[in-house]
């Protein structure tokens, strides 16, 4: 009963940014919201990203426009990670 849906804390992110982007719940700003709760999830949970800002905009557009699936932006996410200290 208790099993994950998502295997990873990546794929969790990757699924709430795709979500938000795709269903637009707020009025506006919806890119940069989806993008704060992806990146605040996996900074809840001591993983934290190093990226350009124009690599996470264009993600994220990639994603407005139905580019790219699910494990393909988990696995942008991973690369973005810093490694463990």
């Amino acid at each position: 009963m208790a099993q994950d849906v998502y295997g990873s804390l990546w794929l969790k992110a990757a699924a709430m940014l795709q979500t938000i982007v795709l269903h637009e719940p707020l009025e506006a700003r919806n890119d940069f919201f989806a993008w704060l709760c992806a990146e605040t999830f996996l900074a809840s949970n001591a993983v934290y990203m190093t990226y350009a800002p124009q690599d996470a905009l264009a993600l994220v557009l990639r994603i407005k426009h139905k580019g790219p699936d699910l494990r393909e932006v988990s696995a942008q996410l991973r690369a973005w990670t810093n490694p463990a200290p």
